[in-house]
């Protein structure tokens, strides 16, 4: 469903059953430059909507997925933070059990959000994106990272300068390039089911 806070207007999904008297783990995506605009359509196509929508058994996330109406996140990052401590504030939100996609632009955002706001993101799985690499270590989150190797939009070493930064600092980091792959590696995050099972396993204590 389609909802507005702040001036960002944004999609929300709920699991299977949802119960507003219990508490679920959230999931926050962050799209990238071709999100922008107020075509409202394209905030439920992205693969993490028809992901949940195809395996709603295999998705137990509040689903939070904000448009960015400007030339970037960056044009509005004081409100994406307010807007991620709202959702992440809902009584029906597992304040301990917040997680962060973003691919490309959102995936610069994203690495920005687990900088700014280190206490509230439990995990993260990054597409094709970059970040001060320098500052990395203050990110407490782990951090699963895409890349396609053929990706001249965003050039691969921007993950690769950032996975280094993460290990160098002693983070919980995975980096995964892939072959045969341009911009695009958000297919191979999202359309399968390890980045939802990388939530669940931090979830489960078990990274």
């Amino acid at each position: 469903m389609l909802e507005k806070h702040n001036n960002i207007t944004y999609l929300i999904e709920y699991p299977e059953n949802f119960d507003e008297s219990l508490k679920y783990p959230v999931l926050f995506y962050i799209h990238g430059a071709g999100g922008r605009g107020t075509d409202r359509k394209k905030l439920g196509e992205y693969e993490v909507c028809v992901y949940r929508r195809e395996h709603p058994d295999k998705f137990p996330f509040i689903l939070a997925v904000p448009q960015c109406e400007y030339n970037s996140w960056f044009d509005i990052f004081e409100q994406l933070q307010e807007f991620v401590r709202y959702i992440a504030g809902l009584p029906y939100a597992d304040g301990k059990n917040v997680f962060l996609t973003g691919s490309s632009m959102g995936g610069y955002a994203s690495y920005q959000l687990l900088m700014s706001m280190p206490d509230v993101f439990a995990g993260a799985v990054i597409c094709c994106g970059g970040g001060m690499y320098w500052n990395a270590g203050s990110i407490m989150a782990p951090v699963r990272i895409y890349h396609g190797k053929n990706d001249i939009s965003v050039f691969p070493d921007e993950s690769v300068k950032m996975y280094n930064a993460l290990i160098n600092n002693g983070k919980k980091a995975e980096l995964f390039l892939l072959d045969n792959t341009a911009h695009n590696c958000w297919h191979a995050a999202y359309s399968g089911d390890e980045t939802y099972e990388f939530f669940k396993s931090i979830m489960a204590g078990k990274i």
